[in-house]
């Protein structure tokens, strides 16, 4: 590491209870090279490994930037002075990929290993929505330590490849500079690969669908579609009773609509967009403005369903409501995210 001069550098190996001797010969090694360290601990696997000896690099070694890497030489050592010119130049966390151009896997691997490995990292880089991050469940990466002091809650819970891959995902969303550096992965001499390929894939699976429905769970769409599902209740229980005593559906269906949106306004600026909520003398205004822009779906609404019992009789009415709905429900939410509730609305 002569070549990255900017850096002091300390190693720790973190082994759990290997039976090959790994501790007792790393502490002969530490006699004699003081920057040397091995933290011990009992078997509980990868992820658990990982989190015990980054904790321990922060609070007791004081490190401010972490490389992480395999011990058993899968990963060559001689490519990391590339990943700290990459934080020297401005990146955050600095991921070593098999599937950029320089990268490689091994060519011994099985067929069906390379075919787990490339579907794996594949399904995560489009599962979640970040394509440009090309290997995700690689252990060769080099990150600034507030991104794993994020994390570490979070990720605490994951175990094996999933861990590499809801730490990674976790520095992403809290803002981190990805770059990568091109390795060669070179497998193991000696012993055997622990990875169970279908449970792989299964948990990488799991992972992606449980985080992609999450956001979407605390999305403001999400909350938007809740709203609208009273809002239609609403809407529904006004048009059905109106048209029972007689009104013309289109009437019916104008009159529920508009309670409807005295409905979700409350709700929608109460919780939707909480984060920014109208308030105080502002809500007046806003509340007529967004009469007017829910004018849109209500047209929307009754237009389709005059012209669905004109042409196809009043019995079919109903069709033509959900149909009016469904449309309106797009007006709506592309009007009150960027008119009514805009990023730039500051009151």
């Amino acid at each position: 590491m002569a070549s990255v001069k900017e850096f002091s550098f300390e190693i720790l190996v973190v082994d759990d209870t290997s039976p090959d001797g790994t501790a007792d010969e790393v502490k002969k090694f530490a006699k004699v090279h003081t920057n040397v360290h091995v933290l011990t601990g009992k078997k509980e696997g990868l992820g658990k490994a990982l989190l015990r000896g980054m904790t321990y690099a922060i609070d007791v070694m004081h490190a401010d930037i972490i490389a992480q890497m395999d011990a058993d030489l899968s990963h060559d050592p001689r490519a990391l002075p590339q990943f700290f010119k990459k934080i020297s130049k401005g990146d955050s966390f600095v991921v070593g990929s098999r599937y950029i151009p320089g990268g490689s896997i091994p060519n011994n691997w099985g067929f069906h290993r390379k075919i787990f490995s490339v579907a794996g990292n594949g399904i995560v880089r489009f599962g979640l929505g970040f394509p440009y991050v090309h290997d995700w469940t690689g252990g060769y990466r080099v990150f600034k330590k507030e991104y794993f002091q994020k994390a570490k809650e979070s990720v605490s819970k994951y175990s094996g490849y999933v861990y590499q891959i809801a730490f990674l995902h976790k520095a992403i969303l809290d803002g981190a500079k990805v770059g990568e550096v091109p390795i060669s992965f070179t497998d193991r001499k000696f012993g055997r690969s622990k990875i169970a390929p279908l449970q792989y894939i299964q948990n990488v699976l799991y992972y992606v669908g449980t985080a992609r429905f999450n956001e979407f769970r605390h999305s403001s769409f999400a909350k938007f579609a809740v709203v609208g599902t009273i809002g239609f209740v609403i809407n529904t229980f006004i048009l059905e009773t109106l048209v029972k005593s007689g009104y013309q559906p289109a009437a019916a269906s104008a009159l529920g609509a508009e309670c409807a949106i005295i409905s979700n306004f409350i709700f929608n600026n109460g919780w939707t967009f909480k984060g920014r909520k109208i308030s105080g003398i502002w809500v007046i205004p806003k509340f007529l403005q967004f009469n007017l822009t829910s004018l849109g779906a209500l047209m929307i609404q009754s237009g389709t369903v005059a012209l669905g019992t004109m042409f196809f009789g009043r019995d079919v009415y109903r069709w033509f409501y959900i149909l009016g709905v469904g449309i309106g429900l797009v007006w709506n939410y592309t009007m009150y995210s960027k008119v009514i509730w805009k990023h730039t609305q500051t009151r």
